[in-house]
């Protein structure tokens, strides 16, 4: 059994060093770690590509399919996002912080190592040994696309420098034209062994990509007869070779997708970005948003998830990113039935530095994981005072009405500690269900060292006192010590962590 065991407080007044190691590995506090391997090294770089075709327009028109997508349904995006791509490259090519490899801080930098429960460290690399000819700066969809196609698994550096809409196709823009088009032409698969990065514009905005989602790995991918077959042959589930692995995306601003024919009222297509069967993945600095299109602007659902980490899904961290104006927002692990054969004993997932500022729900909302939410802040308003629930494009983030925080949900086992919770109109006494809400069956919820600041007590008269919080223990959540993180880690107090969050979160800060 994998155990791990912190060496300094989790809480206290100042920055605590976690300290963290393996007994499995036969490491002691003063030993020397073992060798790092490189994830490189796990990946297949002979596998082909995911759907090469995808960012492919179709121009098909709206039918009808057995999950739905009625034509009726069909509605262009009401506000068109002002799309003037970059012509030049500020620095001359000259390459700052992409070739860095992702830090050891984190569950991304782990993998599986032979029996459930044990880890090994690995150094997540992405495109960081990319030959010169691997190296691209793009402009347009075109050249994204064509990169890594021409790359495929190799090592590979990818700098978008501007702003990258998927519906311009040929210089021209053009709205997708069915849930087909959207699907073929909408869809960017980010193979193994990429770093995909945003690179300032000469005007200093950072780099934007809209009219897609970032796909890393397969969700659409059929596994499950393969993988069970492997499973059952008695081969190694890790060395399967349907998983991508080695993915660094960092500094991009990622505008969520509108679903001109959603499958019905309720269910959108598309996520701003999904992690599915993917390994060793870090995403960092990036602002994602429904942003100039919320899904307000139609009567029904037009946008999916924020970033989900789903289908098997493992050793992944998510990192001084901005998420706001979004309704379901960080997701790991997507259905309680029927998911036990992938997703059990995985979806290892850390959020650490991030902002969720005026969003609906889930930050994250978590099924089978072994999760760890740290430093984190989450600004919102329960009340919004936007009328009739209506919001503009453009509209503040304080516009969208606050549901509920972190989601324990079917097997989660979640870790949060020394989070910053900033949430007009929440009476203290309604935390419990708000910032943690029970979806049953979780297995164990631990917190430690949150902070809470609202305008109302819990009579509803005006309160500004930042006060603690108890969130363990909130509506029976089980607590059970059943893992600690196996990395090290530096744990700042709620409030040193909200300051270095907001002068941090995002694109464009590298």
């Amino acid at each position: 059994m994998f155990l791990a065991v912190a060496l300094a407080s989790a809480c206290g007044g100042a920055d605590s060093p976690v300290t963290a190691y393996d007994t499995d590995s036969e490491l002691s506090a003063t030993s020397a770690p073992l060798a790092v391997i490189d994830a490189k090294t796990l990946t297949d770089t002979t596998a082909p590509l995911l759907l090469p075709l995808a960012g492919t327009r179709t121009y098909s028109a709206p039918v009808e399919t057995s999950s739905g997508h009625e034509p009726s349904n069909y509605k262009a995006a009401p506000v068109v996002p002002s799309i003037v791509p970059a012509k030049s490259d500020p620095t001359g090519g000259v390459l700052t912080f992409e070739r860095e490899t992702a830090p050891l801080e984190g569950w991304h930098a782990w993998a599986r190592d032979g029996a459930a429960g044990k880890h090994r460290q690995v150094l997540v690399s992405g495109g960081s040994s990319a030959a010169a000819n691997r190296i691209y700066t793009v402009y347009t969809k075109e050249q994204l696309v064509n990169a890594i196609r021409e790359a495929r698994n190799e090592p590979k550096i990818i700098r978008v420098v501007g702003h990258i809409d998927f519906r311009v196709d040929g210089g021209v823009f053009k709205e997708y034209t069915s849930y087909d088009d959207l699907k073929s032409g909408g869809s960017l698969f980010i193979p193994s062994n990429t770093t995909l990065v945003g690179i300032k514009d000469a005007n200093g905005k950072p780099a934007r990509i809209s009219g897609t989602q970032l796909l890393i790995g397969n969700e659409n991918g059929n596994f499950e007869v393969d993988f069970k077959a492997w499973v059952a042959a008695g081969k190694n589930p890790d060395a399967f070779p349907g998983w991508t692995r080695n993915v660094i995306v960092r500094n991009l601003a990622i505008d969520t997708m509108w679903d001109v024919n959603p499958e019905d009222s309720a269910n959108a297509y598309a996520d701003g970005i999904c992690v599915a069967w993917a390994q060793n993945v870090w995403i960092d600095h990036i602002t994602l948003t429904d942003l100039p299109t919320p899904s307000s602007l139609s009567s029904d659902t037009r946008h999916d998830g924020g970033l989900d980490v789903v289908r098997a899904s493992d050793y992944v961290t998510i990192s001084n990113s901005y998420f706001t104006v979004h309704g379901k927002t960080t997701l790991v692990g997507n259905s309680d039935a029927g998911r036990q054969w992938s997703d059990e004993g995985r979806l290892h997932v850390t959020f650490t530095g991030n902002h969720w500022q005026g969003v609906n729900s889930r930050t994250p909302r978590v099924r089978y994981g072994q999760v760890h939410i740290y430093n984190n802040l989450v600004t919102g308003d329960t009340n919004p005072s936007a009328a009739n629930g209506t919001i503009p494009a453009g509209a503040a983030a304080s516009d969208v009405k606050f549901e509920s925080a972190i989601g324990v949900g079917y097997k989660a086992d979640i870790l949060a500690e020394n989070n910053y919770y900033n949430m007009k109109t929440l009476k203290p006494k309604e935390v419990c269900g708000k910032l943690v809400t029970d979806h049953g069956k979780g297995v164990s919820f631990r917190s430690s060292g949150a902070r809470f600041i609202s305008n109302k007590d819990d009579a509803g008269k005006p309160m500004t006192a930042t006060i603690d919080v108890q969130l363990q223990g909130c509506d029976g959540i089980p607590v059970a010590t059943l893992w600690t993180p196996p990395y090290g880690y530096t744990l700042k107090t709620a409030d040193t962590a909200k300051t270095a969050v907001l002068a941090n979160v995002g694109a464009g800060k590298l």
